[in-house]
Order: C-alpha cells, then sequence, then structure tokens
C-alpha cells in the first residue's frame, strides 16, 4: 500500500498543477500522466531509492549482527568499533553497484519481453531502475557479491534462510507484477495510468507488496519447521518413537 501511494501522490500533484496552471492560461495545453508519464513517476524515484536503502542497512545490520553472534561462541569478544562507519559505507557502495547491474540487467529483459529499442527508451530504463530497487538493491545489502548466493536464490530458486526467501518472494513477485501489468497498454480505454511504464511499475509495487506478506509467511514455516527439527518434534520423529515403543 504505501509503495502504490508512492505513486498517487505525485501524479495527483502534477495533475493538480497543471489544472491550476490552465486555469490561469486556457492556451497552456493540458497534459496527463497519459502524455508525460516520466515527470510524474520520476519523483518516487529519490524516495524508493532512500526508503530501501534504510531498510537495506536495518537488514545488513541484523544479519552482521546475528552472523557476529553466531561465530564468536566460545571466543572472547572483540572491540571493532572503529570498523562499522567504513564497514557501512562500502556495503552501501556494493549495494549502488549491483543496483545498476540489476537496472542493466532488468532493461535488457524488458526490451527481450517487448519494448522499444530506441522508442520510449527513458520511459523503459525507468522501469528497469524500479525494478533493480523492488529486486536487486534490497537484497544486494545482505547477499552482496556472493554470485554462488544470487544463482541458487533466484536462479535455482532454492532460498535456505528466512531471509533468502523473503528476496524470493519479494523479487519474483515484483517482477511478475511488472509482467502482468503491461497486459492493460494495449487496450483501447484511453486512460492515464495506461501510458507505458505505468502499468508495469503499479503492478511490480502491488505484487512486491504481496510478495512481502508471502515471504513473512514462509519465513514464518520455516522457523516453525527449523524449531521442530531442533526439538525432534515432526512426522519423522513420531514414527520412530511409535517403533520403539512396539518393540519393547
Amino acid at each position: 500500500m504505501i509503495y502504490s501511494t508512492l505513486i498517487w501522490i505525485p501524479t495527483w500533484l502534477n495533475t493538480y498543477t497543471h489544472r491550476a496552471n490552465q486555469k490561469h492560461d486556457p492556451t497552456i495545453n493540458y497534459t496527463t500522466l497519459q502524455h508525460a508519464p516520466l515527470p510524474s513517476l520520476s519523483w518516487t524515484l529519490v524516495s524508493l531509492f532512500g526508503l530501501q536503502t534504510v531498510i537495506g542497512l536495518v537488514q545488513w545490520s541484523l544479519h552482521s549482527s546475528s552472523q557476529t553472534a553466531s561465530s564468536s561462541k566460545g571466543t572472547k569478544k572483540g572491540s571493532k568499533g572503529g570498523d562499522s562507519s567504513s564497514s557501512v559505507f562500502s556495503v552501501l557502495n556494493t549495494s549502488i553497484v549491483i543496483g545498476a547491474v540489476g537496472t542493466l540487467i532488468c532493461h535488457v529483459f524488458a526490451v527481450l519481453f517487448g519494448a522499444g529499442i530506441f522508442n520510449q527508451a527513458k520511459e523503459t530504463s525507468q522501469l528497469a531502475v524500479y525494478l533493480s530497487l523492488l529486486t536487486f538493491y534490497p537484497a544486494s545489502f545482505v547477499l552482496g557479491t556472493d554470485l554462488k548466493s544470487w544463482l541458487r536464490i533466484f536462479v535455482h530458486n532454492s532460498p535456505g534462510t528466512y531471509t533468502e526467501a523473503a528476496f524470493y518472494c519479494q523479487g519474483m513477485m515484483a517482477i511478475f507484477g511488472a509482467w502482468l501489468g503491461s497486459i492493460v497498454i494495449p487496450l483501447d480505454w484511453d486512460r492515464p495510468w495506461q501510458a507505458w511504464p505505468v502499468p508495469c511499475v503499479l503492478g511490480a509495487f502491488m505484487f512486491y507488496c504481496i510478495g512481502t506478506v508471502v515471504g513473512l509467511v514462509v519465513s514464518i514455516v520455516m522457523r516453525q519447521r527449523a524449531a521442530r527439527r531442533e526439538f525432534g518434534i515432526g512426522p519423522g520423529t513420531t514414527q520412530a518413537g511409535s517403533k520403539k515403543n512396539k518393540s519393547e
């Protein structure tokens, strides 16, 4: 809901501004989102980048703290207070580079799925930036430059941890929503939100929110299964226990 709202607020402000200017000067042509979607949607890129950066840094700090806590069992605590700021900047720089590479990959796939190479190239690039901010950029804070983990999660479809499952669900649902949103573009409804790439962006945002909920549910299920295995609760253990009782 937050991501979808970020699209409509600047669009409404842009539409209101054009209408106010047209009242003062009737000779001004009224341009809707259908004729100029790029200025309206560009307002949300900075907000989305900042929001995903904050969320990514929080996830990175939680992930790094859990890794250090698990690795420091039985060892003495070390003082590494001076390396925290530099590590934050290095992680941020790495994530920005991965996000840029993800933008290029999303742009290539958008062209392969039917977007024009030269026609509306700016709009296609904007869609690629949105998809990268929803898929590659947030996952890069945790996965980093580990290519094996990227391939295992997004190519082989086998996330191993709760965080990886959340990234997988969010990314795949966002890409599916962008593809599903392109269905309404060729329809002759003549609506402002049918302009390229507005339906794909809205579909990516809405399905990203759905993927967030699905990822949360999958993470909870994975935690419950891990807890059952840890405490020996499950169908396999119950069958083994029943066999022992029968043998006795």
